[in-house]
């Protein structure tokens, strides 16, 4: 059995994962059946909505469909495939999915996302075109963190559009971070770690000051300091 490829994606807010879900978006073809796992309030429905970007379609019409268990949306520009989107949650397993016309969402015209795919017991229809995305807690503890892994299909080989969606795990390389003020990728060993750059970190500590919001880390005495003159 060929082993998968494991994309790992550190995201750090609700924007990234949506981001992270568009990229994944644009690889999409019609006839995909994207299988996501993650817990209650992991983010799931906003990966959705980062998929129907990168599908073309309106990420604002697109809910979870909890009660209902399937909504489809169509493409806007009428040139792609639609999404149909399900919320097994409420399933007891996959063979209840034929109930609710699977045959008909799933006939290879339409990209569908399934989220809570946990619950049809392992029993995912055409396993071996199911690209499969886990939203898990981050493991270095922080609050809002989230690891997303994307298994894409052996099938797929080296669609368009992939590369995009690994150069998401590069940009967010373990033990990286988003600065929180500008939203860039910031290494580990950059002077101003989280912050993008000093401008950045004075904004931060601005904020916290004016009592907006709580800064990211404590506050040490050199940020107290008065900043270098800038150069140029």
């Amino acid at each position: 059995m060929t082993t998968r490829e494991r994309i790992v994606i550190r995201s750090h807010s609700e924007d990234q994962t949506v981001s992270v879900g568009e990229r994944l978006g644009r690889v999409l073809l019609a006839g995909d059946l994207v299988a996501i796992f993650g817990e209650l309030g992991a983010g799931k429905t906003r990966f959705v909505r980062g998929i129907a970007m990168g599908l073309g379609i309106d990420p604002g019409i697109v809910s979870s469909p909890t009660f209902v268990v399937m909504n489809e949306y169509p493409s806007e520009e009428g040139d792609g495939p639609p999404l149909v989107h399900v919320d097994a949650y409420r399933l007891g397993g996959a063979d209840e999915l034929e109930s609710l016309g699977w045959d008909r969402a799933h006939d290879g015209s339409a990209v569908v996302a399934v989220e809570w795919a946990e619950r049809l017991g392992g029993e995912l229809p055409d396993d071996e075109w199911t690209c499969v995305v886990r939203i898990e807690a981050d493991p270095e503890g922080e609050a809002q963190g989230r690891l997303i892994v994307v298994e894409p299909p052996v099938l797929w080989g080296d669609r368009p559009g992939i590369r995009g969606l690994r150069a998401s795990a590069e940009q967010l390389a373990p033990g990286w971070a988003t600065c929180p003020v500008t939203g860039k990728a910031v290494p580990p060993d950059s002077p101003t770690f989280p912050f993008f750059d000093e401008r950045a970190r004075l904004v931060d500590l601005s904020r916290w000051m004016s009592g907006e919001y709580v800064v990211s880390r404590d506050v040490r005495e050199e940020d107290l300091e008065d900043p270098p003159p800038a150069v140029g």
